[in-house]
């Protein structure tokens, strides 16, 4: 069985997502099915997706006012999970009529969610990506979502890895360099960290052509990926003339969002932006690079990663560590520390009623 760290914000999708159209949204978030919807205060609500009168899911129902009917007896449920209104006999609502709550948030145009204990959801506690989402130029931003069979820390471990684009994405997004270099690890505190790869000498990759101007000669490439558990990384990257300051060429930046839906599948959204603005020609281009990258490359190898490690613990298969692999271990280990402590302290498995 698969253990989740629970008091921390996991991203639900991008707020957009509840609208008019689509009043109740339904997920699988860490093995739990569960319905977000708004109040008319436009709140973000969420509560567990099944009735507990027959256990029929919320979200194929109704938003009715602050409340979410169930589409089989008509019981209602407010952002509490308190039975709101029972439409059957006299009335009276059951004592046992109530499902999970749980805090939820709208952040930086993304839904946020909290599964472990109510009382502990600060919201301070959301990673500040409003400069990065909330500034994007009219031509970004890069944006989309990407189911994916595999478990959530693969991906992770992917976008924390700059060798596997010399490879995986050879002649695109990698030409040859972060493999030959050693990345530099920083510790930001006990949820976080920043690797840095810097490389230089040689052309860069077809994906900065438009921005340099020579794509021909020697260019500094850098890629900086900062890490927040548990499954957040903030990627910023570009590349320049070789000697010329980071500004002078392009630089860009993709948060990559990966939730754990079940042990062995998980959500994957990506959101970038860049400090240029280019022809929109040019733009959707370089949009087909980055998701042919994202959907024929990464998504099928980590899908095949999956197939092949199964249910296995991932240590207990005694991975080979290359240098690269640095910063990735050392997230994965922080991750595994911090859920450890908070079994050890009080595992939370909040009952609904």
């Amino acid at each position: 069985m698969t253990t989740y760290l629970r008091n921390t914000w996991y991203v639900a999708g991008f707020a957009d997502e509840l609208n008019a159209a689509q009043p109740l949204l339904e997920r699988r978030l860490l093995d739990e099915p569960v319905v977000f919807f708004r109040s008319a205060d436009g709140r973000v609500q969420a509560l567990q997706d099944r009735c507990p009168h027959r256990f029929v899911p919320l979200s194929g129902g109704r938003l009715q006012g602050d409340s979410v009917e169930c589409p089989y007896h008509g019981l209602r449920f407010d952002g509490s999970g308190a039975c709101s209104l029972n439409p059957h006999g006299d009335g009276t609502i059951p004592k046992a009529a109530r499902v999970r709550a749980y805090r939820a948030a709208d952040r930086h145009g993304l839904l946020w969610f909290w599964p472990g204990d109510p009382a502990q959801a600060d919201e301070t506690l959301i990673p500040d990506y409003g400069f990065t989402l909330a500034d994007s130029l009219p031509t970004m931003p890069l944006r989309g979502a990407l189911p994916s069979a595999c478990h959530y820390f693969y991906i992770t471990d992917n976008v924390l890895d700059a060798t596997h684009a010399d490879f995986l994405h050879a002649g695109s997004l990698g030409a040859g360099l972060f493999s030959r270099v050693r990345p530099q690890v920083d510790d930001l505190d006990e949820r976080s960290l920043r690797i840095t790869w810097t490389a230089g000498g040689q052309p860069a990759p077809d994906f900065f052509a438009p921005f340099l101007r020579d794509p021909r000669a020697p260019a500094d490439q850098w890629m900086e990926a900062t890490w927040t558990a548990p499954s957040l990384v903030m990627l910023d990257t570009g590349a320049t003339m070789a000697g010329e300051a980071r500004d002078a060429g392009f630089h860009g930046k993709v948060l990559h969002i990966a939730t754990p839906e079940t042990a062995s599948t998980c959500h994957y959204w990506y959101w970038g932006t860049q400090n240029v603005t280019l022809d929109e020609a040019v733009v959707e281009q370089l949009h087909r690079i980055a998701r042919f990258a994202f959907e024929h490359q990464d998504k099928p190898t980590l899908e095949a990663q999956q197939r092949s490690t199964g249910e296995a613990e991932f240590w207990s298969l005694n991975p080979v560590l290359l240098p690269g692999d640095a910063g990735a271990v050392r997230a994965r280990r922080k991750l595994e520390a911090l859920i450890q402590r908070e079994q050890q302290q009080q595992p939370l498995r909040q009952q609904a009623a």
